[in-house]
């Protein structure tokens, strides 16, 4: 390999730790590789890289930049325009001021002004910079695919990323691994957390910013966790604050309601971020987290049992796949989110009853870990690093990947991981059993649940139709939730005709899901009695068509007959045949007399 000390490295890749570890352990490896060169890093304000990169030693910039928002969002697109173009003003003056030899971006919104201002200079030929990118995701951001046209060279983990490509640049490199990771021996690691030898240790962690689900649930299950007296637990809550959650108020409010001991306390070891997370490893007789590509090669390669709660609504489903191929080799535990009713909110949620059980009965079966750690040893692919160094050669790239990666249990996704969400509703309503036994009913349930949470109506839609077609009865509250939700939209969107959040066609689907679970009771009829209000009016005619399907549960109601009368006075022809079809299934034979003035109604329908 030829020396390369004294050319000049900048990287780039943050928002995220997804973005950053990786960025951090490229540069670490070349430094090792090459100990004179100079390497600089281009992150975002108030992100993580401002706290990790200086810690590694390596002089950090800090540039403007945001997230692509909705293309919906007036207000957010114009911010993001404007911090993109200070940004890229700023990345403009540091790329001509480094003068870099190569450049290493890794993804996220912190690579965007990077790469943009990267293919200014070279189109105007004040940079001849090799450019190379890594992309740890299965679905590259819109930049980055852009970037990808005048990047040299890109390294990609998942197979299914080089479609986003031009195929001669695209290497199938792995992931690399920080060199830390592995580095510490369980002993000493337990003695730098000052925790016993014989101890049980359970270190739980969602990412940089945290899971709100992996939290409760670990806070939730303490209870059960610390009445074992060996039992520690190290839980990094993540750094998230935002309207919606913050880790830290959320956690300490949530830990207030348990009343734990003062020496339970003493083995619940609380953290906003694991800086030390090879220790922790190290240290660690079971993981909890995220099923990301960067967590469960780090995790394999400690030889680790972990179990793994995939995120929803990721691109590819990766996370869920990933978990899904760790469980078939042993090395795992998988624990999906679910759709759960917490005030007027529909959060994702993880069942802490049941995590609990899976890590007790991990504690105390120290020869089912040793198994588990020694499949996770197996599927670790060890040469991600080197592959990736070897990409960094300019003159070793001639468009061939030279150093194929082997296939590992990370890339089986499986044929239903491309499906849209509505592609996966039609697959299921074509009643193709052998899909469905296939992915399993609890892969179905997950992503399910997904949808439910999902920001996007129209992918809550498809959750609502699937909880019908698969019988998810246990998801009837939620459904009701959703119905009675009354979160009004934007100005803007009323003035297109939009009423509430949750939109007429999901209120009239919920509907139409509760007839095909077949199920009546007292909170089913509250909410059909309220529907019989709605603005929407296929929602209230089909809620008469409800109350007809349900007649036989339903029995003698003469509140209920009293609201279908009056629907009968609707402006809407398909609401009025709806309530007379339902009142002739539910009200006696006094309704005739109701009856005879539509006998010559001008709507044959009617009639």
């Amino acid at each position: 390999m030829p020396d390369r000390s004294g050319l000049r490295y900048v990287f780039t890749g943050g928002g995220s730790g997804g973005h950053v570890n990786p960025a951090l352990a490229i540069a670490d490896g070349v430094r090792a590789q090459h100990p004179g060169v100079r390497i600089e890093y281009i992150g975002v304000r108030g992100k993580i890289e401002a706290d990790l990169v200086p810690k590694r030693g390596y002089p950090i910039h800090l540039v403007h930049a945001r997230g692509l928002p909705s293309v919906k969002q007036v207000i957010p697109l114009m911010t993001f325009a404007l911090a993109t173009g200070a940004g890229v003003l700023q990345c403009l003056w540091l790329l001509l001021r480094i003068r870099p030899d190569i450049v290493v971006a890794t993804g996220g919104y912190a690579s965007s002004p990077v790469l943009i201002a990267l293919s200014m200079l070279r189109f105007l030929r004040l940079s001849s910079a090799y450019s190379f990118i890594f992309e740890p995701n299965v679905i590259p951001g819109l930049v980055t695919r852009l970037a990808g046209r005048i990047a040299d060279r890109i390294g990609i983990s998942f197979i299914e990323t080089s479609r986003f490509f031009p195929a001669a640049k695209v290497a199938h490199v792995g992931y690399p691994v920080r060199q830390e990771i592995g580095s510490v021996s369980r002993e000493n690691a337990r003695i730098a957390l000052n925790v016993p030898m014989e101890a049980t240790v359970i270190f739980a962690f969602g990412g940089s910013q945290g899971s709100r689900s992996i939290n409760r649930a670990i806070v939730d299950a303490l209870p059960v966790l610390l009445e074992r007296k060996d039992l520690h637990v190290f839980h990094s809550i993540g750094i998230q604050k935002s309207p919606e959650y913050n880790a830290e108020k959320d956690t300490d409010a949530r830990l207030k309601t348990h009343g734990l001991s003062g020496e339970e306390l003493k083995r619940y070891h609380r953290m906003f971020y694991a800086h030390d997370i090879h220790t922790l490893y190290a240290a660690s007789d079971i993981i909890i987290g995220r099923a990301g590509a960067g967590t469960i090669t780090e995790i394999c390669a400690g030889g680790r049992p972990s179990i793994l709660v995939p995120l929803p609504n990721v691109s590819g489903d990766h996370q869920a796949l990933n978990a899904r191929a760790l469980e078939a080799g042993g090395a795992a535990f998988v624990l999906y989110e679910e759709a759960l009713l917490e005030g007027q909110q529909i959060v994702g949620s993880v069942n802490s009853r049941r995590l609990a059980d899976i890590i007790l009965s991990l504690a105390d079966t120290p020869e089912q870990r040793e198994d588990m750690g020694e499949h996770a040893r197996q599927v670790f692919d060890h040469n991600g690093l080197d592959r990736i160094m070897d990409q960094l050669e300019p003159t070793s790239c001639n468009g061939a990947d030279r150093s194929p990666r082997k296939t590992s249990p990370f890339d089986t996704l499986e044929t239903v991981s491309g499906l849209s969400p509505f592609q996966l509703l039609n697959r299921v309503e074509s009643a193709d059993e052998a899909m469905i036994e296939a992915i399993g009913t609890d892969y179905l349930t997950y992503k399910t649940n997904g949808y439910l949470t999902n920001p996007d109506w129209t992918i809550r839609n498809v959750g609502v139709k699937l909880v019908g077609l698969l019988k998810f009865t246990e998801k009837i509250p939620v459904l009701i939730s959703m119905l009675q939700d009354r979160t009004p939209v934007s100005r803007l969107q009323r003035i297109f005709g939009g009423d509430y959040q949750q939109v007429g066609f999901i209120r009239r689907n919920i509907i139409r899901t509760m007839i095909q679970l077949d199920q009546y009771s007292p909170e089913i009829r509250t909410a059909l009695r309220a529907s019989f209000e709605d603005p929407y009016f296929e929602v209230r005619s089909t809620s008469a068509q409800a109350v007809a399907y349900l007649s036989l549960q339903i029995g003698t109601d003469e509140e209920l007959v009293s609201d279908l009368v009056k629907l009968t006075e609707d402006g809407s022809f398909e609401v009025v045949t709806a309530a007379i079809t339902a009142l002739g299934k539910i009200s006696d034979a006094s309704f005739i007399q109701h009856a005879r003035r539509f006998y010559l109604d001008s709507n044959w329908k009617i009639r």
